[in-house]
């Protein structure tokens, strides 16, 4: 008796979201390394609560029209992968520091195999996420980091 092999599954690749102009180019190029490795999509968007502490009674409106934000984009870029794969993305929105919240989305899922960020190539510092995950937060990944390029042309 003979078993087919399944296809294997290239794993799941998480894409932090954001509103920079390099995301974009990040949204593209993990499309296509997914769907060329057989992946999948997980899109986080971490609302960043950090600096909310002492703004008292406004504090909940602020956090309802940065959720409202969040959902738009996550929802747009999710549609936006959709098209150009095929595949829905998983989505994700959280609340806290956008660094502990991604090693924390990393560290319990464990179908998360790599870790996409998109980087400014247009200034000297190519933003606070790639300069932290790249630098001293690189320890703390499980998970190989790529940094798509802003410059990169689809």
């Amino acid at each position: 008796m003979t078993v087919a092999k399944q296809q294997k599954d290239g794993g799941t690749f998480l894409l932090v979201v954001d509103i920079t102009d390099e995301f974009t180019v990040a949204v593209d190029y993990a499309s296509d390394f997914a769907q060329a490795n057989r992946g999948h999509i997980a899109l986080l968007n971490v609302i960043d609560i950090d600096h909310f502490d002492h703004w008292g009674n406004i504090e909940g409106k602020v956090k309802k029209e940065m959720r409202t934000q969040a959902e738009n984009l996550i929802y747009e870029t999710a549609g936006r992968i959709t098209s150009r794969t095929g595949m829905i993305p998983m989505v994700c929105i959280e609340e806290g520091s956008r660094s502990e919240v991604i090693l924390e989305t990393i560290n319990t899922y464990p179908e998360i195999c790599m870790l996409i960020l998109g980087g400014d190539s247009h200034s000297s510092n190519p933003g606070p996420l790639v300069s932290y995950f790249a630098g001293k937060g690189l320890s703390r990944l499980r998970v190989p980091l790529m940094i798509v390029p802003g410059h990169l042309q689809f």
